[in-house]
């Protein structure tokens, strides 16, 4: 009789992949290229969460924070110490409020915002060393971005906000890495945090936006801590009928994608981009275009009479302000981010102002800014010679000027992306200028070299307070 052929065994859920891979991840299990784009996510997050600790949701989530939560261990910014999962809240909303923080194309997220402050505070809460911040930034970096992967940009484009959705995911496993919880309690963390996990796109250009990111850091946390106490929770939930896969991915699942944990690394691919401009990464090419081009044919804002934007639609679909009435509706409008360019050579937080907004001849500069979605962006030939990634948030700019003139540039990648990446200087300077805002130049420099030799501290208490030294 001839034996019946053996099907191949199931793959395990995603939850228990990721959660033994979790398990698994040592400091000395993560490559120094790794390791050191971890570390320059922690400092620049780090540097634009101090300087957004005064803007108005910061400050309504810290007071909440306040209000609800227990004393504990881990830093508040702007001041006090609470427990772990109230000093994730109020420092993720600290991390995302001004939108200067970094952006990830594994699932189009602000991956950093979330992992960062949970990581940190969950560090804090265990008592662990600069080495374990690292290694949890990288292991919820590393899980979050595996599983938008598997799961698609379709995510995205469905107007799901992936950075509260995915977010969840990346805080709890960070702090099952600070924690050390074992693979199945790490899963059970990461199944609890995909089961109520959420967040829509129609939040942006509102506070709602880096509060949303809070929520999802906090809710990540609670659920490490509660699959920490023995919450079990089934670990199928990408993969069941009525799971997260079919109900948000419209189906889509690779675990391919999570096999691929600890031998492809998505903090190098498809890496980090760190901004250059306080706004949406969406218009940073078009705001390059235009500096680039005033400058090579020195051109004043007076001579042009028009600058017309082409963009992918994803572009189009995030820059929805023409007109910003409010610094947060400025931060998603391309007309704003080009005009300010135009007017001031560069644009900083100071220009995320009402007077900036007021001025009239930045309002009369807005007026010769178009913006126009192109379909067929990604099949162009010629584009995708010139960006072979497809440049997901590219501009085409032509400038027109007052002679008759007219000037074209194609901006694939923006300044800060991982094409075109910020020098260790520019890097350095962004986190000084925004630190200082909060610390003062001298607190900064401190903060700023202990962060770049993370892995040789001994213990975190005292380090966002001046301490350590």
């Amino acid at each position: 009789m001839t034996a019946s052929p053996t099907a191949p065994p199931a793959a395990p859920p995603a939850a228990r992949l990721i959660g033994h891979w979790l398990a698994g991840l040592e400091r000395g299990g993560i490559p120094e290229a790794v390791a050191a784009v971890g570390r320059s996510c922690i400092i620049d997050t780090l540097g634009v969460a101090l300087a957004g600790a005064g803007a108005d949701a910061a400050r309504m989530a810290r007071e909440e924070a306040l209000d609800i939560y227990a004393a504990g261990p881990c830093t508040l910014l702007g001041g006090g110490r609470l427990c772990a999962e109230g000093a994730a809240f109020a420092n993720t909303t600290a991390a995302h409020a001004l939108d200067f923080d970094d952006n990830c194309y594994a699932g189009f997220v602000h991956g950093s915002a979330v992992v960062v402050p949970t990581a940190l505070a969950a560090v804090e809460a265990a008592g662990g060393t600069g080495a374990d911040l690292l290694t949890a930034v990288v292991a919820g970096s590393e899980a979050e971005y595996a599983l938008a992967i598997a799961l698609g940009n379709g995510v995205y484009e469905a107007g799901w906000w992936t950075t509260a959705l995915f977010g969840t995911v990346g805080a709890a496993a960070a702090a099952a890495k600070a924690f050390r919880l074992d693979g199945d309690r790490a899963a059970d963390a990461i199944a609890f945090a995909l089961c109520g996990t959420g967040g829509l796109r129609a939040c942006f250009g509102t506070g709602a936006k880096p509060l949303l990111a809070a929520q999802a850091a906090a809710n990540g946390l609670r659920a490490a801590r509660l699959a920490m106490r023995g919450g079990a929770v089934p670990h199928g939930v990408v993969e069941d009928p009525r799971g997260f896969a079919r109900l948000v991915a419209q189906g889509r699942f690779d675990v391919t994608a999570l096999d691929e944990l600890g031998r492809r690394w998505h903090l190098l691919d498809p890496g980090i981009d760190t901004k250059a401009y306080p706004v949406c990464l969406s218009s940073h090419a078009a705001a390059d275009a235009v500096r680039d081009l005033m400058a090579e044919h020195r051109l004043d804002p007076s001579d042009i009479t028009a600058v017309r934007c082409v963009v992918p639609p994803v572009v189009a679909a995030n820059l929805t302000y023409d007109r910003p009435a409010t610094p947060g509706e400025a931060r998603f409008s391309l007309p704003f981010a080009v005009a300010c360019v135009m007017l001031h050579g560069d644009l900083t937080l100071d220009h995320l102002s009402g007077p900036t907004l007021a001025d009239r001849r930045l309002r009369a500069a807005m007026e010769r800014v178009s913006l126009r979605p192109d379909p067929g962006w990604n099949a162009d030939p010629d584009r995708a010679r010139l960006a072979p990634e497809g440049a997901p948030e590219g501009a085409d700019v032509t400038v027109e000027t007052r002679t008759g003139q007219s000037v074209r540039r194609f901006c694939a990648s923006a300044r800060g992306t991982v094409a075109r990446p910020l020098s260790m200087e520019a890097h350095a300077a962004k986190f000084l200028a925004c630190a200082d805002r909060a610390i003062g130049p001298t607190a900064a420099q401190r903060l700023h070299r202990h962060l770049s030799a993370i892995d040789t501290l001994p213990g975190l208490d005292g380090l966002l307070e001046g301490g350590t030294d």
